[in-house]
């Protein structure tokens, strides 16, 4: 995957750009525990950094969690502006970071989530009512599954493919390098460009290890993240556009649905549901040029 193979470069670049004084071992594919585990990790100085998701940290403070909401970005370069902008600024570096003892870093592009079902054509947020779709069991999760005008269906992703084989649902949604990774297109006959969230990773550091480093060790370490992370957008850009012509070639059917129809869908009912709460927050990310 590319945040991998560019985490490993930024890796041996650290060591080498520091003469040696700083060495960081990556750990891929969870063999040091959960996510929930990492940040406490994080948390108690025993683990340095973790690439994750923003909503990792909603337990600290729950409206980081508007960063998986439907239709909230434009695009990548809307999403990294947002993020970066005073507004992600105090949410991850302020009052995360005071509530939590870790601070974010980087931010790392994952692709944009979309949408596939076995034998339903979709083209409007109507022809999903009813429809389940496969969903975290979490509460936004499932919100953003009711935004697109679908029933979510709690699952755990390591029974997706079985789920969506068998019928217990009849699709999923994530991004294009997901779909291909996990053979959903054995199993799913249409992919569907509702393309209705810019997933956005994080790279989080451990407060109290990023305290003993130098102002200019931690200068060196953001650099490099930042110089960086273009390569993951070019990696993870090239990769998406290889699997959907593999996938089309092995017989999915794309469908380009009514865009405007499920954005204006999507955001009346998130609006509904946390306007009271988060909507001041949207409204802002949402202004960001």
């Amino acid at each position: 995957h590319p945040w991998t193979i560019v985490g490993q470069k930024i890796c041996d670049e650290v060591y080498k750009e520091s003469n040696g004084r700083i060495k960081i071992t990556q750990y891929p594919g969870g063999v040091l525990g959960t996510q929930a585990e990492a940040v406490d990790m994080l948390r108690a100085g025993s683990l340095a950094l973790l690439t994750s998701g923003p909503t990792i940290l909603a337990s600290f403070y729950e409206p980081v969690q508007v960063f998986a909401l439907p239709y909230l970005f434009r695009d990548r370069e809307h999403a990294y502006k947002t993020i970066e902008s005073d507004i992600g600024q105090k949410i991850f570096n302020d009052i995360i970071l005071k509530k939590s003892g870790v601070r974010t870093i980087a931010f790392w592009y994952f692709g944009v989530r979309t949408l596939t079902t076995k034998n339903r054509p979709v083209y409007k947020p109507s022809d999903l009512k009813g429809v389940k779709i496969r969903c975290m069991d979490v509460p936004v999760a499932k919100n953003v599954v009711r935004a697109l005008g679908a029933n979510p269906t709690p699952i755990n992703f390591s029974e997706l493919y079985l789920a969506l084989q068998t019928g217990v649902v009849e699709g999923q949604e994530n991004p294009i390098t997901t779909i291909y990774s996990q053979k959903f297109y054995e199993v799913q006959n249409y992919l569907i460009h509702t393309d209705h969230s810019v997933h956005m990773g994080t790279v989080h550091v451990s407060e109290q290890i990023w305290k003993k480093l130098s102002p200019k060790d931690q200068e060196l370490i953001l650099n490099v993240f930042k110089r960086n992370r273009p390569l993951i957008d070019q990696m993870m850009d090239e990769l998406t556009d290889k699997y959907l012509k593999e996938m089309v070639a092995k017989g999915m059917k794309v469908i380009t649905p009514d865009i405007q129809a499920f954005s204006e869908h999507a955001q009346k009912y998130i609006m509904e549901v946390y306007g009271k709460e988060w909507g001041d927050l949207i409204r802002e990310i949402q202004a960001v040029k």
